[in-house]
């Protein structure tokens, strides 16, 4: 866990997937997401994928204990097949748009305190 830890605190977005033919994957994404808070100190983007609707026969979690999941702790929420490419590209691309979203305020932000910084002098000319 200290790695992981390590590796979070550098990140920008992460993806938790767990599978929905085995609940006990689903169980331990709670402690995956006290692991990302409390290396990151912030809130972060977290893209958590059901994986293995091409299943279904075999699922143990159902889709709504995911959905409440998400909406709890403000998650980006898909089920997605890795097998069929099911809501794979979508998930991942709705994590970047997001991500840049972010990185696009955070330039705003950075050009507004640079024109700001201009127009504040020290001296005065007489």
């Amino acid at each position: 866990r200290s790695i992981t830890k390590q590796f979070f605190r550098k990140a920008d977005g992460v993806v938790v997937m767990y599978d929905i033919t085995a609940k006990d994957t689903f169980t331990a994404v709670k402690q995956w997401l006290v692991s990302i808070e409390e290396a990151t100190g912030e809130n972060i983007p977290v893209l958590l994928l059901g994986n293995k609707t091409d299943n279904e026969k075999e699922r143990e979690v159902p889709r709504g204990l995911g959905e409440h999941l998400a909406k709890d702790y403000n998650l980006i929420f898909y089920e997605c097949s890795a097998c069929s490419g099911h809501n794979t590209r979508e998930s991942v691309l709705h994590l970047a748009r997001i991500l840049k979203e972010q990185e696009d305020k955070v330039k705003e932000k950075t050009v507004q305190l640079l024109q700001d910084s201009k127009k504040k002098s020290c001296c005065t000319r007489l």
